[in-house]
């Protein structure tokens, strides 16, 4: 890994700036100054520092995402905190949530301490630190809402761990209630899943293997709209939407006006990939929710398209190599997706000519940064400088020996892809340039004193 120095004052020239947060999509210079945009002006305006040519790239916010797993503490031999950073700044991305299924479970005010301290030390980019929805991830007894997000944290789920209470889940609402803060829920019904490892269809059959029912995502939502009936606030934003059953509960539902919000994301995998993966890449294509069918990948890639699905996040979810190994029914679930997260978009969705470069950003940085409050996701001049450049022609194929994830497990390898991030600027710092890390740049947890800031406060 390269330590070349970076320069602190420099002015990005030649670049196509784009903005959603503020409209701006137009060729313009970018000056960086001291951790902070010092203006955006005309290009050929004088430059501050040193100069950084960008003919022909792409300056976006910091790409953010609200939806990663880091494994620490309790699974460093899978990811740490260090490890997914360097693979999130890899991909462009700025700012990352992380997910509290881990051991201890990020379930209590001092554990959420605990783990930023390890953040302080290790991070190569901003780390927001989700907390989880009960102790101890036992879904028994619900935390400590208030206290959680009196320390910071921008959100409460239960990812990995889903309720599965209509009881639990109204008192979910109940207590979020006037803070603002919308539930993250991962839309599961075990007594639907079951022991399935991939969806329930002709693979897995043809496999012979268990699967899980496709509808228990969506009978899933329709227990959360049935806590929600009757209060006065119910926000709820739904993680990795895989199913056209889903969408169509969720355009009922805002038709029937049940929450006071109600948002989705999903990943690359659920509108790149069907089921068939598994049969090529075994355990390295399982994941939960699972790879569906193809009208559910057609449907959720149309409700992208449409603006239905309004954020795109990776939910990256490391394991060891061995782990993957251990066969299709005993592997654990899940992918890594932060450095193959923009070739995939970009490929897919504006390669394809189905969405604009504003369109496609907005997903992945005003929009999943206003949904939780992040001091991120915007580009004004004054405000701290987490910055994205990408090269939107870039051919690669995907080559996962070549990630700084510790993670390998993805469906994706060998993949030609069209659209990689270029540089990534944290805190005013460049800490990537042309796929190389150069230096980390010094994070500190928004809680205790944010680098962050400049972007939207929303929430």
């Amino acid at each position: 890994m390269s330590r070349q120095p970076a320069p602190l004052a420099f002015t990005l020239t030649g670049g196509h700036v784009i903005d959603p947060a503020s409209g701006r999509d137009e060729i313009a210079d970018l000056a960086v100054q001291n951790g902070k945009i010092a203006w955006i002006k005309p290009p050929g305006s004088p430059a501050v520092g040193e100069t950084v040519r960008v003919d022909g790239l792409v300056i976006c916010p910091g790409l953010v995402d609200i939806h990663v797993h880091l494994r620490e503490p309790g699974f460093s031999h899978k990811e740490t905190v260090a490890t997914g950073t360097q693979a999130a700044v890899a991909g462009g991305f700025t700012s990352v949530c992380c997910m509290p299924n881990t051991d201890p479970a990020l379930d209590r005010p001092e554990r959420i301490r605990q783990i930023r301290e390890t953040i302080t030390q290790d991070a190569w980019c901003n780390v927001h630190v989700l907390a989880t929805a009960t102790v101890d991830n036992q879904r028994r007894e619900l935390s400590d809402f208030a206290g959680l997000l009196a320390v910071g944290c921008p959100g409460i789920t239960d990812d990995a761990v889903p309720l599965q209470t209509v009881a639990q889940m109204r008192t979910v609402f109940q207590r979020l209630g006037g803070t603002g803060r919308p539930f993250l829920a991962h839309l599961e019904l075990e007594e639907l899943s079951g022991d399935g490892v991939m969806t329930k269809g002709p693979v897995s059959e043809q496999l012979g293997v268990a699967g899980q029912e496709a509808r228990s995502e969506a009978e899933a939502l329709r227990c959360w709209a049935q806590a929600a009936a009757g209060l006065d606030e119910a926000r709820l934003h739904l993680l990795h939407l895989s199913t056209a059953q889903a969408v169509g509960e969720l355009h009922r539902l805002w038709e029937a006006g049940t929450f006071t919000s109600l948002t989705a994301e999903t990943a690359p995998q659920y509108f790149c990939l069907t089921d068939e993966a598994v049969l090529r890449f075994g355990a390295n294509a399982k994941t939960n929710p699972p790879l569906r069918s193809e009208a559910d990948r057609a449907a959720i890639r149309q409700s992208v398209v449409s603006g239905d699905i309004s954020i795109i996040a990776t939910d990256h979810a490391p394991h060891t190599p061995d782990e993957k190994a251990a066969g299709l029914d005993d592997a654990p679930f899940g992918l890594i997706g932060l450095e193959t997260c923009v070739g995939l978009v970009l490929t897919h969705l504006y390669h394809s000519g189905d969405l604009s470069l504003p369109e496609i950003l907005a997903k992945l940085t005003w929009h999943p940064a206003r949904l939780l409050g992040l001091p991120a996701g915007a580009l004004q001049s004054g405000g701290t400088a987490n910055i994205t450049i990408i090269d939107p022609n870039k051919h690669w194929i995907v080559d996962p020996d070549q990630f700084y994830s510790k993670g390998r497990n993805t469906p994706f390898a060998g993949s030609p892809l069209r659209g990689r991030p270029w540089g990534t600027i944290v805190c005013g710092q460049l800490v990537m340039r042309e796929g190389e890390l150069l230096a980390r740049a010094e994070v500190t947890p928004p809680a205790q004193r944010s680098c962050a800031g400049g972007g939207t406060q929303e929430q």
